[in-house]
């Protein structure tokens, strides 16, 4: 393999450590970018896109991971579950032919510049940038593509970095302060690439952010216990992620601020980043922004209005939607109108401890039913009076089935309140069990694999949510635990009239009027991870209602999509929704011919799907006519009038 790896000295590390603060930053960059690692690849047996795998490797098993491996293998590895985790490659789900890149797809050689860089006393994030030896300096690009949910700084190379590289652009990735990191126990270090190390050694690579784990069965890991709440400052790691950018640019290809239009672009968590990242772009870094499905907060009320008839929202953050639904949704996925959702069978092993959470709620004081069924039908109103789409709810099987509240609760909780895990933050921890389902350490080859396989959440590479006892002492999977874990997830919902986290939700509240640049918002009306209406709806609306109405800011929403291409691999998903990525690729080339080339950018729009369904028992393959694409002359327009925001 053709490739150069560099690590720069001690002292420019300490010039990182101490000069990287982002609030004394100017542009443009007075002196040398502390890069920790260089590498070059050469297309032939590594490269940019795909580590090396192309299209045909990305469908094909996972790569093997060497019980030592090379920071390369496990880059590699973690680039196959990126973008397996994000995208359905199946051809018959159009990757490849109606969106994506092909299988003749060629590699793209390039450098990698690998940094560690802090935004405010204790806050680190992990950056990459990636520059392609195909890089149109004449109509020079750089995509800002920060991670979704919780995932390592490689999290965004199946959306914003595959779209970036393929149109000639450079694209620098930042990890948001998140990621896969483990508190090692036996005096070794997590590196920022995934290697783990002896602690006394000298490497800058290892992370500088320090986790402290209860035992070795605590499963403890960045995005939860960094103790830092990193969400407030993920506006702050994108605007430092351009930084860096725009700073090796300038050092790389001599190529100036005014040469170069940067866009920053992510989905879910990254898109919620970038967005907050343009209301605070005080130094004018960012020129455009595209978020889809993105995770924010803020407060408003409006009202909406569509073919469902008209409703007021009041919009509530996801940690009190989390709270709710991780109480409500295990009984409310029951109801018979749910028969139809994707994994309904899945859950069949499970509906005895449902059942079970059902009459703890009546017991706890949360339901007033005594029978089942009307238990199950008030915990169907509850969701339904915290405003969420019916077509979202086709999600609570695979909700309940992952306990992702449940995981979200505890890991935003214990992040929020910045507690570390001998805390022991309502009886909840991450912890890996055995078949017979006893707690367990993790093995040493799933953590040498954390950083390729882990999606810094559980449930992912052996990590489970669990329940603890009063001690801290690992006692069971999390569902296991007496009415479907009730105690713990009644211990997070009181958490909501805690000062402390009240004061912590006011830190990652976003201010849509304060965002100015040219802006596309998408958002699938099946979301069942980030609530329409309380995320992008009210963003768009907010903005548009106030007195600074951004004129190039555009909502499209997608019928029929969700929040997780991946699922569509799987039956049930495939038959019921259409993918997100396609009109995250077309909002992004729509932003780039607006930037490049003045285009004006099409009405803000319903976009009508069609869903696959079943021909003779089989699922068609996904043609255009089931994705149809945004058009210029919007047919289903989104207005906004006032106080409502109308959906034709």
């Amino acid at each position: 393999m053709q490739s150069v790896l560099k690590y720069i000295s001690a002292g420019f590390c300490l010039l990182l450590l101490s000069c990287s603060n982002n609030s004394n930053q100017i542009w443009p960059q007075k002196e040398p970018v502390a890069v920790l690692k260089t590498i070059y690849y050469d297309g032939i047996e590594d490269d940019l896109l795909t580590a090396g795998l192309g299209l045909d490797g990305l469908r094909a098993t996972p790569p093997i991971i060497p019980q030592q491996p090379t920071a390369a293998a496990l880059r590699q590895a973690s680039y196959y579950h990126q973008f397996k985790a994000l995208n359905d490659l199946s051809e018959a789900g159009g990757f490849g032919t109606l969106y994506g890149f092909d299988v003749s797809q060629e590699p793209i050689a390039g450098y990698e510049y690998w940094g560690q860089r802090r935004v405010a006393d204790g806050v680190f994030h992990t950056v990459i940038l990636q520059l392609p030896d195909q890089f149109n300096a004449e109509k020079a690009c750089l995509v800002v593509a920060p991670s979704s949910g919780s995932r390592n700084v490689l999290g965004a190379v199946g959306t914003s970095g595959s779209w970036a590289l393929t149109h000639g652009c450079a694209v620098v990735y930042t990890d948001k302060g998140t990621g896969t990191q483990l508190a090692m126990e036996n005096q070794l270090a997590y590196q920022i690439d995934g290697l783990i190390d002896a602690e006394g050694a000298t490497s800058e690579l290892h992370e500088a952010t320090k986790l402290n784990s209860v035992s070795v069965k605590h499963v403890v890991q960045k995005h939860a216990y960094s103790q830092v709440n990193p969400e407030q400052y993920w506006g702050d790691f994108v605007i430092d992620a351009s930084q860096y950018g725009l700073a090796l640019l300038q050092q790389e290809k001599g190529l100036s601020r005014n040469q170069i239009k940067v866009i920053a672009a992510s989905v879910s968590n990254g898109g919620g980043a970038v967005l907050r990242a343009v209301e605070s772009d005080s130094l004018g870094l960012i020129d455009a922004v595209v978020a889809a499905e993105p995770q924010i907060n803020l407060n408003h009320q409006y009202v909406v209005k569509d073919a469902n008839g008209t409703r007021e929202i009041i919009t509530k953050p996801l940690i009190e939607l989390s709270m709710n639904l991780s109480l409500y949704e295990p009984c409310a996925a029951l109801d018979e109108s749910l028969n139809e959702a994707p994994f309904k069978m899945n859950t069949a092993l499970i509906q005895g401890l449902q059942k079970s959470r059902c009459a703890a709620l009546k017991q706890h004081g949360y339901l007033e039913a005594t029978a089942l069924n009307a238990q199950i039908s008030e915990s169907l109103a509850k969701i339904k009076g915290l405003k969420i789409e019916h077509s979202a709810l086709q999600l609570s099987q695979v909700n309940t089935l992952v306990n992702m509240w449940g995981a979200i609760n505890h890991t935003y909780s214990n992040s929020y309140l910045q507690k570390s895990a001998h805390d022991n933050l309502c009886q909840s921890a991450m912890s890996a069990f055995t078949p017979q389902g006893i707690p367990r350490a993790l093995s040493e080859s799933e953590k040498t694999a954390m950083f390729a396989l882990s999606n810094g959440i559980a449930p992912s590479n052996g990590v489970e949510l669990a329940y603890s006892n009063p001690q801290n002492e690992i006692q069971s999977r999390m569902i296991l635990a007496t009415g479907f874990g009730i105690e713990s997830q009644s211990c997070f919902y009181q958490l909501l009239s805690d000062t402390k986290m009240q004061a912590a939700l006011e830190t990652i509240k976003s201010q849509p009027e304060n965002n100015q640049v040219p802006t596309i918002i998408l958002h699938g009306r099946a979301d069942g991870t980030v609530a329409i209406n309380h995320a992008s709806r009210a963003y768009f609306h907010r903005n548009q209602s106030s007195q600074a109405v951004n004129q190039n800011m555009r909502y499209y929403e997608i019928k029929n999509a969700q929040h997780f291409d991946a699922f569509l691999a799987y039956p049930g998903f495939n038959q019921q929704f259409v993918p997100m990525h396609p009109y995250f690729e077309q909002a992004l080339e729509l932003m780039y011919a607006h930037l490049f080339s003045a285009q004006t950018l099409p009405e803000s729009q319903l976009i009508k799907t069609k869903t696959r369904g079943l021909s003779e028992g089989v699922v068609p393959v996904l043609s255009q006519t089931h994705i149809p694409g945004i058009k210029q002359q919007a047919v289903d327009r989104i207005t906004v009038k006032q106080q409502q925001l109308e959906v034709e």
